[in-house]
């Protein structure tokens, strides 16, 4: 899995962006940056493209030369790429949230925004217990808790034969447990 950061804009939205090695930027690389937005790494690339093709000679040292060159660019901009497209959304306003572990950039804003609502979640939840629970006998605190865990499954039996019926999933919360 790869590392992302998570980007937030308050009017743009949410992005991931990859930390290390980028294989687009590595095959495509004045076509990345032009993809990107980057646009004076996508000018300093096709300058350097220009000013290759008019002085290197085009010969066989001339070429070897050329291909040497190409490659130690792809392979700086495959390095740094990322960083460098991170930096120019944090100077656009973006603010990094978190970093998360995902396999492509779409899973990486999924996990973040699973997160962000567990998260809400429990504040929300916190928030609750707080009010009520100042208001009840130490007791009732303690039977409210009891209640509060049979409604979120802990003492729950099941066995996975689907329940009351004896047919079924078994799990019938909506969550796959797998």
């Amino acid at each position: 899995m790869a590392s992302f950061r998570i980007l937030t804009h308050p009017e743009h939205g949410t992005r991931a962006v990859k930390i290390g090695w980028s294989w687009p930027a590595f095959f495509f690389g004045l076509f990345w940056a032009l993809y990107k937005r980057m646009w004076l790494l996508a000018a300093s690339l096709f300058g350097f493209i220009v000013l290759s093709s008019v002085f290197i000679p085009a010969t066989m040292e001339g070429q070897l030369i050329s291909n040497v060159l190409f490659l130690g660019l792809n392979l700086t901009i495959s390095m740094k790429g990322n960083q460098w497209y991170a930096s120019l959304l944090e100077t656009q306003g973006y603010q990094e949230q978190a970093q998360v572990s995902a396999r492509n950039p779409d899973d990486a804003l999924a996990v973040h925004a699973n997160s962000q609502k567990a998260s809400a979640a429990d504040i929300r939840d916190h928030e609750q217990r707080g009010t009520h629970e100042q208001d009840l006998p130490v007791d009732h605190r303690d039977e409210q808790e009891n209640r509060r865990d049979r409604n979120d499954g802990r003492d729950d039996e099941d066995n996975g034969d689907g329940g009351a019926g004896g047919k079924g999933g078994g799990n019938t919360s909506g969550t796959f447990i797998g």
